[in-house]
């Protein structure tokens, strides 16, 4: 998933209905967690980068912790209506390898950064903390979701409860997606792809 606008000058911002103008503040939010981290993000920064005065962040977030709790929830929202779209009509075992192998995401680094950086951040910012804890939790519903569906169909025969394995196998998949950026020959992309999918079928019982 991408969350990457074009910079808007000033004059564009001028134009723009408040609603864009607001996803125009949030994208270069996320655009500077990426470059730098939640927690070196300032208004000045932002409008910095996109190329207007800071006046207008001021004017469309009531503070710089509430700017970064909408800009979480913005990734959040964004993150599950892509997913929701990715594993149309897919089976529970097709729609689970969609949504928990690394290689599936388009833009893995812009994305890693983004929760790596939040779950740092909500340490310092409470209602950032509550929007990435239902991120989690949201994302994890959905594993959820499709491990009782295999179930039903008689698909999956999991070694845990359906809630136990989707925690399971979203805090494998999310672990190795970052120690991939460790540089270690044996966990590149498609060996971590390989360990997660032995996880999947050992966790849901599939021979």
């Amino acid at each position: 998933m991408s969350f990457r606008v074009d910079n808007a000058d000033e004059r564009l911002m001028s134009y723009l209905p408040k609603e864009e103008k607001r996803k125009a503040i949030l994208d270069a939010t996320l655009r500077l967690a990426v470059a730098h981290g939640f927690a070196g993000i300032t208004a000045r920064k932002v409008a910095a980068e996109m190329g207007t005065a800071t006046g207008t962040i001021h004017h469309h977030f009531s503070s710089l912790d509430n700017l970064k709790q909408e800009a979480v929830h913005y990734a959040v929202q964004s993150a599950h209506e892509y997913d929701l779209q990715a594993i149309e009509g897919l089976s529970p075992y097709d729609a689970l390898c969609r949504l928990l192998l690394p290689s599936n995401i388009p833009d893995r680094e812009f994305d890693t950064r983004i929760w790596l950086s939040a779950a740092d951040e909500m340490w310092r910012n409470e209602g950032l903390k509550q929007e990435f804890c239902q991120g989690m939790t949201s994302y994890t519903d959905s594993i959820e979701s499709l491990i009782e569906q295999g179930c039903s169909q008689g698909l999956f025969k999991p070694i845990l409860p359906p809630r136990q394995c989707a925690w399971k196998l979203s805090g494998t998949a999310f672990s190795l997606s970052s120690y991939t950026y460790l540089d270690d020959p044996s966990l590149d992309l498609p060996a971590v792809d390989a360990i997660i999918l032995k996880d999947l079928q050992v966790t849901l019982g599939i021979a």
